[in-house]
Order: structure tokens, then C-alpha cells, then sequence
């Protein structure tokens, strides 16, 4: 393709990126007619530009300021004053489009690992670059915050992603079950707090938690939970649970089959995978007592500034005595009494933070 030269061969007027003045957001014009066409030929020569600047051999951020000279446009102010090399926040401030290309044009040629999008206030066209950014394979840790006009069915495939924060995006129970079901497995830490899940939402991601997976954190608080019950299959998906003699030994005997089974493999020489073994469900003893483990990587739930009532105290006492000593349960600004809290708290110790 022939490139393009720039919309205007005479020096434009300088394009602020649309910022007009810093308050709590920043305040950006409207999308101008001269905007638009730098914006197509941005899109027009990303292929040419990205070449050229390979060539170069310079690095993110020396791109995105070329190109922006090129086009006499201001570099938006978190990237102009960013200073570090493997993150990038954009924390209450507008993003525009052109600086969401620019970054997404360039990003195989930064060291990011983390982008932290919230409170920007993003269109539809805005949050479609967003999600080719979170694509990039380095990517591991997606904030994107309080922007209620996200799909967060775009980001359950992305393999890349280990940690994702989805706190103030008004999910209701539809949307995060539809997004559980689409989760891989290699999520790490899940935060999904000030949304809107109940019981439907809370019961899927205990049916993620009982399949293969490694979360270590799930941020509930301030969702709609409003009872034991909206959480009690959750509750059963982490812990431990003593087992009888007869279960034990049927333990036992997986173990010695799978033992056989590695055994064989290695003697035929052939590859094999931990999917083709035999699969022992953890166990530990404790007090001369066999219990089976569940999800014993799992280290933390966040039920804070939820509706968990007097009445539960029961069943959340049974829920705690399951915990293993590497795990805890926030339970701030729920509905107990004074008495259950102070009671709890001593019984649980750091298990517990209520």
C-alpha cells in the first residue's frame, strides 16, 4: 500500500488530545473532522509506521512520540508522564481513541506487563481497542474499573491473563455467568467487587472453582449476597473435609494406580500428560484425622460490605472450621452482632477478618 501522506501539508493547529482543562476527568472536545483524518491515517499506515519505527530500533514510548510529532498531536499526560517500564494507569482520566491505537500499535515494543483502566468514562469504539490491548501476550494483569460499558465476555478467553479487576462495572448474575463458564483456567486473582451478583453469579464461579483451576483470590464485597445461602455452594468449594477409613483407603488405591500408570508410561517411554493419569484428589492428615482438600491454593474470598445476617452465624462458623490455616475470609460490614464478631474473631484468628 502506498503511503499516505499526512491530511494536511500545512502545520495544523496543535491537537491537545482533547484535553481542555484537568478537574477529576479530564475534559477532551469533541471528535473533529481534522481529528478523524489523522485518525484514519494512523489506521491507514499502522503497518508502514510500525516497520519504520522497527527500524529505528527505539523503544515504546519513543514510537508513540514520533508518530504523535508526525501528526502534531499532544502525547496523553498518563503516558507523557508515566515512568514506569512495565505498567501503565489510567486512573480517572478519559482516554481517548488515538492514544488507545497508538498504544496498541506499539505495545510489542514495551515491557508492559500491567494496564490499569478506571473510571474513564469509555465508548463502545474505545473499549474495542481496550480489549486488543489486554489480547497482548505479556499482559498478565487486566484493571478495568468502574466502566460499566464493558463486556467482560471479551476477556474471559484472553490465556494471557492471570489477574482480573472488574470492580464498579455493574455485572449482574447473567453476564458473570456467561464470563465463568468462558474462563480459562490459569486465572490467579479475580476481583469482582461493587457489582451486582447474587446467588445465580456466586454458584457459577463455585462450578469454575470445582473444575481444574488456580485462583488464590475472589473479591466479592459490596455484591448482592444477602444470606449463607447465596454463597453456600462457594463455601464448599475450598477447605477441607474429613473423610472415613474406607474413603481414605479408596485414596490409597487411586495413588498406587496412578503410581502404576507413571510406571508404565515411562517404560514404553511414551510422553504423558498430567490430563492422562489417574487423578488423587490432596489430602493431609490433622490430629490423626484424613481430610481431602479442595482448591488448597486458594488463599483468600473478599465477602465484605455484603447483607450475611445474624442468622448465618451457624453455618459461617461450620464454613470457617473448613478452612485450612493458609486461608481467610473477609467478613467486614456484614449484619452480625457485636457478641458473634468478637466471638469468631477469637475462635478463627487470622482465618477470619470481621
Amino acid at each position: 500500500m502506498k503511503k499516505q501522506p499526512p491530511p494536511s501539508t500545512q502545520q495544523p493547529q496543535q491537537i491537545q488530545s482533547r484535553i481542555i482543562q484537568k478537574e477529576v476527568f479530564w475534559v477532551y472536545q469533541p471528535q473533529s473532522v481534522q481529528q478523524s483524518a489523522f485518525e484514519q491515517y494512523l489506521t491507514l499506515n499502522q503497518k508502514e509506521i510500525y516497520n519504520l519505527q522497527q527500524q529505528q530500533q527505539v523503544g515504546f514510548m519513543e514510537n508513540i512520540q514520533q508518530v504523535s510529532n508526525s501528526i502534531n498531536n499532544h502525547i496523553h499526560p498518563c503516558l507523557q508522564n508515566n515512568t514506569q517500564d512495565q505498567f501503565l494507569r489510567f486512573n480517572s482520566v478519559n482516554v481517548d481513541w488515538l492514544t488507545l491505537k497508538l498504544i496498541h500499535l506499539f505495545i510489542n515494543n514495551s515491557n508492559l506487563m500491567a494496564i490499569d483502566f478506571r473510571h474513564n468514562k469509555f465508548t463502545i469504539q474505545e473499549l474495542d481497542v481496550v480489549y486488543q490491548i489486554f489480547a497482548f501476550q505479556r499482559i498478565t494483569k487486566a484493571f478495568i474499573e468502574y466502566n460499566p460499558n464493558v463486556n467482560i465476555l471479551k476477556l474471559s478467553p484472553l490465556y494471557n491473563l492471570e489477574f482480573i479487576y472488574l470492580r464498579g462495572n455493574e455485572i449482574e448474575n447473567n453476564a458473570i455467568v456467561q464470563f465463568m463458564a468462558g474462563l480459562h483456567n490459569r486465572v490467579r486473582v479475580l476481583e469482582l467487587g461493587v457489582n451486582k451478583i447474587s446467588q445465580e453469579g456466586v454458584d457459577a464461579i463455585a462450578e469454575y472453582m470445582g473444575k481444574h483451576n488456580v485462583l488464590e483470590y475472589l473479591g466479592l464485597a459490596q455484591n448482592g449476597i444477602k444470606s449463607f445461602q447465596d454463597i453456600k455452594l462457594l463455601a464448599n468449594s475450598f477447605g477441607k473435609n474429613r473423610i472415613t477409613a474406607e474413603e481414605f483407603s479408596k485414596i490409597q488405591e487411586l495413588e498406587q494406580q496412578r503410581e502404576l500408570q507413571i510406571q508404565k508410561f515411562q517404560k514404553q517411554k511414551k510422553k504423558y500428560t498430567e490430563e492422562m493419569l489417574i487423578q488423587v484428589p490432596p489430602y493431609v492428615k490433622i490430629d490423626n484425622f484424613n481430610y481431602t482438600l479442595q482448591n488448597p491454593q486458594f488463599k483468600l474470598l473478599n465477602l465484605s460490605d455484603n447483607q450475611l445476617v445474624e442468622q448465618d452465624r451457624d453455618q459461617i462458623d461450620k464454613f470457617l472450621s473448613r478452612l485450612l490455616d493458609t486461608q481467610s475470609v473477609v467478613l467486614t460490614n456484614n449484619l452480625f452482632e457485636h457478641s458473634t464478631r468478637a466471638k469468631l474473631r477469637k475462635k478463627y484468628k487470622k482465618c477470619v477478618v470481621i
